[in-house]
């Protein structure tokens, strides 16, 4: 009975794999169910374990990953112990390397290293028995093949686990036992091909896991190139039985890439360069002098119903290497040599077409490898050569249009081109070739309006084509602001008629957003006001109807990091002053003003409920144009409620009260400028820059350790207290630059080595010294001014090629011999004036920028 209840379960075990091949998972999962209760009777550990094997994989399948996991994991513990006992039958070495080798890919497919290291935790002591048990059968027959295969492929299959957790440590050992293994394979007469490959994507594996900054240390370096160094003497010893074995140089020239990238990472671009050279002797060798002797027989697939000779094959991949060698100096001060090889890469592709244009002109991968060089000699500024490579790619597909009638429903060719003709205008509106641009993107509109899409098509086709307006409509929005209204109001009744047909659509709502937005701005900067509230009430009425339909949690519901011990940088810079009167200063270090450049991460960009602020920020700004202070008021009270609602809504969420209090504070101090030079009542303005100023103060009691913020704090005051400072107001003026010199000073005693804090505190104590000389508070102000002649003095002396120092020492003994004239003590007034001139002959001797203001002491 037993006998029969074993045969059946296997026959059950047989459809139930032939039904998850055929995805008909129920019937599987009905089959094991059945296979489940013999089990029970039968206790077959075999049986056992196939029925955990199949079940893990249907689950596999159906992406029920960790449940699937649970049930390999205990697949494993089965196929160990048959294993163990018997590794000499080869279906229990199988099961071990079908197992472990399942694990992998589903840890693999998980993409979650750290939930992949708690998987492989538990498994890891098989993992070493396995190894063990294996070498324990080579003792028993050293030079068995099956043995070595097996071994092999399960070394392959545990390191693929490894490299799902990241564990390089536990990576690399395997290594030199699956080195060793091959040198044994390659003494018999085994097939090494597949071995080969594997060993490929296991170094390729190897080359990503030691990507991250941990592994550029020397002694992960000094590991990783022994393996590689490891890898390239196994390539050679196939090379030495068969030198003309292709498909090994091929993946020899693969590890001198992988090495090539990381001596990138490390920045040695010496060795980095080194190794593409090598990796393209390889190839290069295999381009024969007279390719049109190649058999038919040794033709490589490339395309896509496309046989070429070998040489193409190698042709296209030496191009690539080029691309690659330009990569690593791209980034460098020094472009050229980036420019060089992909000059090389270009002028090989163009080689092939010019050889082979029967099969070249037509072909989608070379398209799209001249595609990916255009922008990489954009990136470098050199836009002839890329407009080449587009040209190149434009004949490509305008081949294949000729050859391959277009489906009407799908007009794939044409959409290609279309696209390139983008990539080109923007190309050339980048380089500001205005002309030049915008015949491109007259080329693209060309091709829209010659396509007939299907109906449902029809607005996206129209969609697209108003997008290309808009760009047109941006070239001109500097030099011809009328022409570009043009092309602007051409394009909104198109994204009007979209979002009214699919106001979820992204592409359909940021569109008319932005394409109201650059209206109301244009009409703003030619004093059409009215228009231009016309189109920010627009903007409101679209930014609401989204709110409704999608509401806020589904901009805002993001992963984020809330560690602040990254950098959200609000970088400034100040000027001092060297005269009493606050409305006449003299700037000195013209590069040094203020950059409002604040870093986040780019998942915190905008969604339309983040924008609705800023909505009604202009729209108060325009009522008040027009005198209409009553509606201006009232906008720039919900903006202000906007930005508190957002403010209390992400109160745990720092990124996003970052980003919001730095928009309320340039809002605010925007405004502040604006009404200050015009007279008028600024407390609106004060609103927005208090808001910002309580937001980043909570957030640094919060995160007091981070002194981004701290930074932020006094980049605030200080931008305010410019504003104040030119409107010639005293009081606030004082104000705000010790509420900046506080921040600065804590920032300085965190890091009294950066010489950017006592920069600004400089800054910030001579204004505060000329603020309370002219309020007559002179004591007060020769405290400031002797504070910061001690700090200049520390400055100096850590830098004395700096000629800064000297500069902001005149602008302090003119300021400072100012102050105790009025004081009574005109002798040492005299001495700090003398001082001043004495600098001033220096400076003009030394510095050619210096314009002398001796004059005007």
């Amino acid at each position: 009975m037993s006998r029969k209840l074993q045969d059946s379960a296997f026959r059950l075990l047989k459809k139930a794999a032939y039904d998850i091949d055929h995805d008909r998972y129920k019937k599987a999962f009905e089959n094991l169910d059945k296979v489940e209760k013999i089990e029970k009777e039968v206790n077959n550990p075999e049986i056992s374990y196939h029925l955990l094997f199949f079940k893990g994989f249907a689950k596999y399948r159906i992406d029920e990953l960790e449940e699937s996991l649970a049930l390999f994991g205990k697949a494993l513990e089965i196929s160990w112990d048959l294993f163990s006992k018997e590794p000499e039958k080869e279906d229990y070495r199988s099961f071990m390397r079908d197992t472990i080798g399942s694990i992998g890919d589903i840890l693999l497919k998980l993409e979650d290293p750290v939930k992949a290291r708690e998987y492989i935790s538990p498994m890891k002591g098989i993992f070493e028995k396995t190894v063990l048990g294996f070498e324990k059968l080579l003792e028993s027959d050293p030079e068995n093949p099956e043995y070595l295969e097996d071994f092999l492929k399960t070394i392959e299959h545990i390191g693929l686990c490894f490299e799902a957790g990241e564990l390089t440590g536990d990576a690399v050992p395997l290594f030199d036992k699956k080195f060793d293994l091959i040198e044994k394979l390659l003494k018999s007469e085994t097939e090494i091909s597949e071995h080969l490959s594997s060993l490929d994507d296991s170094l390729m594996n190897f080359g990503r896991m030691c990507e991250g900054e941990e592994y550029l240390e020397e002694e992960y370096i000094e590991e990783a190139k022994r393996v590689y160094d490891r890898a390239i003497e196994i390539y050679g010893k196939v090379l030495d039985k068969d030198p003309e074995n292709s498909e090994t140089k091929v993946y020899l020239s693969y590890i001198y890439r992988y090495m090539a990238g990381m001596y990138s990472d490390q920045e040695n671009l010496v060795k980095a360069e080194e190794c593409y050279k090598e990796a393209l002797g390889l190839l290069e060798s295999e381009i024969e002098n007279e390719p049109e002797n190649i058999p038919v027989s040794e033709n490589i697939e490339v395309s896509e119903n496309i046989s070429v000779p070998k040489n193409i094959l190698f042709s296209m991949a030496i191009a690539d290497m080029y691309k690659d060698s330009g990569l690593i100096f791209s980034d460098t001060e020094d472009t050229t040599k980036a420019r060089d090889y992909y000059t090389k890469a270009r002028e090989t592709f163009r080689g092939l077409i010019n050889k082979y244009p029967d099969l070249l002109e037509a072909d989608k991968n070379l398209a799209s490898s001249l595609d990916e060089l255009a922008e990489l000699f954009s990136e470098i500024g050199d836009f002839e050569s890329a407009e080449m490579c587009y040209k190149d790619e434009l004949n490509i597909y305008e081949n294949l249009l000729q050859k391959e009638p277009e489906n009407p429903e799908n007009p794939e060719y044409s959409l290609k081109l279309s696209d390139i003709y983008r990539e080109l205008g923007d190309l050339f509106a980048e380089e500001e070739e205005i002309e030049k641009a915008r015949a491109y993107y007259d080329k693209e509109i060309e091709i829209y309006e010659n396509l007939h899409p299907a109906e449902a098509d029809k607005l996206m086709l129209e969609a697209n084509k108003a997008d290309t307006w808009n760009q047109i409509g941006r070239l001109y929005a500097e030099e011809e602001p009328e022409t570009a209204v043009q092309y602007h109001e051409r394009a909104l009744p198109i994204f009007l008629e979209a979002f009214e047909s699919d106001p979820t659509s992204e592409f359909f709502h940021e569109e008319l957003l932005e394409t109201l937005t650059v209206l109301g701005t244009l009409f703003k900067e030619n004093r059409e006001f009215e228009k231009a509230i016309r189109m920010y009430e627009r903007v409101l009425e679209v930014q609401k109807q989204l709110l409704e339909i999608m509401p806020p949690a589904s901009c805002h519901d993001h992963d984020h990091d809330h560690n602040l011990n990254h950098s959200h940088n609000l970088n400034h810079s100040h000027n001092l002053n060297h005269t009493h009167d606050l409305n006449h200063d003299h700037d000195l270090n013209h590069d040094l003003d203020h950059d409002h450049e604040m870093d986040h991460d780019h998942a915190l960009e905008h969604c339309h409920d983040l924008d609705i602020e800023t909505t009604y920020f202009e729209l108060g700004v325009l009522h008040s144009e027009i005198g209409d202070e009553e509606k201006a008021s009232v906008y720039h009270r919900q903006a202000l409620e906007r930005f508190e609602q957002i403010i209390a809504e992400q109160s745990g969420n720092p990124e996003i009260l970052i980003l919001t209090s730095g928009k309320a504070f340039f809002s605010g101090m925007s405004l502040l400028e604006k009404l200050e030079s015009e007279n008028k009542d600024s407390s609106i303005a004060r609103k927005y820059y208090e808001l910002a100023l309580r937001t980043i103060e909570k957030l640094y009691e919060a995160y007091p350790m981070n002194l981004k913020l701290q930074e932020m704090l006094a980049s605030f005051a200080e931008q305010i207290g410019d504003i104040y400072r030119d409107a010639d107001k005293l009081e606030e003026t004082i104000q705000e630059y010790e509420y900046a010199y506080r921040s600065l000073k804590i920032l300085y005693e965190n890091d009294p080595e950066n010489p950017k804090h006592l920069h600004h505190m400089l800054g910030a104590l001579n204004n505060i010294g000329i603020g309370y000389s002219v309020t007559d508070q002179q004591e007060k102000g020769k405290e400031c001014f002797e504070k910061a002649l001690a700090l200049n003095e520390s400055l100096a002396k850590s830098n004395p090629e700096d000629l800064n120092p000297l500069r902001r020492n005149f602008l302090l003994f003119s300021n400072y011999a100012n102050l105790l004239e009025e004081l009574g003590d005109s002798k040492t007034a005299k001495e700090y004036r003398k001082k001043a001139e004495e600098l001033d002959a220096k400076l003009t001797e030394e510095d050619p920028e210096w314009t002398s203001l001796v004059e005007e002491l």
